[in-house]
């Protein structure tokens, strides 16, 4: 089976090599490398473009933000399926691409999730895990959220339910997934392992605006989709995420 990785990348000067590496580290050899790059100007470009031999397809031109970007990748990908890792962020280890694929081949679910690690900036320091549930319908209704890039999907998928609907700004992979999961039903599972690192910055009052912002276009989302949403979903779903800003405020004092 091959595999398509997209990666977004946006002026990311300090990172994206260390993006790249960990792509090209993958022992899973059927991997189709897809780069978005968004016009940087700060010498990402010139970072990315040491590593053309290795990269299948590089678009760099200005987009409408990354979502916009995503979809570029996906109108590219040709594996029968399709990853995110974006600048900056790095696979758990070596062996996350043969995981995932062993697992597809195991079973017949469309969608793929794990865990994620948060680290501080300097990745020096875990501000958290994020251990995902096993797969229940009803998990998005009480707040869930996987890791987004935690997810891997059948390519069949996007030719079933679309792509992301860039008329959301924050929340459009929230959007997508309601449409797979709940208005398409697709089958997920969950794959019990670490996939993916990321690091945070500091907390400020933007994040607080951040999530606000992004709840509203959840809610927005679930009527879009005519779909009904209990009135505890969003109130958990903030909870969770102002337990984590607040966790991760105190992780750096």
């Amino acid at each position: 089976m091959k595999l398509s990785i997209i990666t977004v990348c946006f002026n990311q000067q300090k990172n994206i090599s260390e993006t790249i590496e960990s792509v090209l580290s993958q022992n899973y050899k059927d991997i189709e490398y897809i780069l978005i790059d968004g016009g940087s100007s700060d010498g990402s470009l010139e970072i990315i473009n040491d590593y053309s031999s290795d990269i299948d397809c590089l678009i760099s031109e200005p987009d409408n933000g990354i979502y916009n970007a995503i979809n570029k990748g996906l109108s590219k990908a040709t594996g029968d399926i399709i990853g995110l890792l974006h600048a900056g962020d790095l696979f758990y280890d070596n062996n996350v691409i043969s995981n995932v694929v062993s697992c597809f081949k195991q079973g017949d679910s469309d969608l793929i999730y794990g865990h994620s690690v948060v680290y501080a900036e300097d990745r020096k320091k875990i501000i958290r895990k994020n251990v995902s549930p096993k797969y229940k319908d009803n998990l998005m209704k009480f707040g869930w959220f996987p890791s987004h890039q935690s997810i891997y999907l059948k390519s069949s998928v996007f030719d079933q339910c679309g792509d992301y609907n860039e008329d959301y700004k924050i929340a459009a992979d929230y959007e997508f997934l309601l449409r797979v999961l709940l208005v398409h039903k697709l089958k997920a599972k969950r794959l019990d392992m670490f996939l993916l690192k990321f690091h945070l910055g500091g907390v400020s009052s933007k994040n607080i605006m951040s999530v606000v912002e992004s709840n509203y276009e959840c809610f927005i989302a679930w009527k879009n989709n005519n779909l009904t949403i209990p009135f505890y979903t969003l109130p958990l779903k903030i909870i969770k995420k102002i337990i984590q800003i607040i966790f991760q405020f105190f992780r750096f004092q």
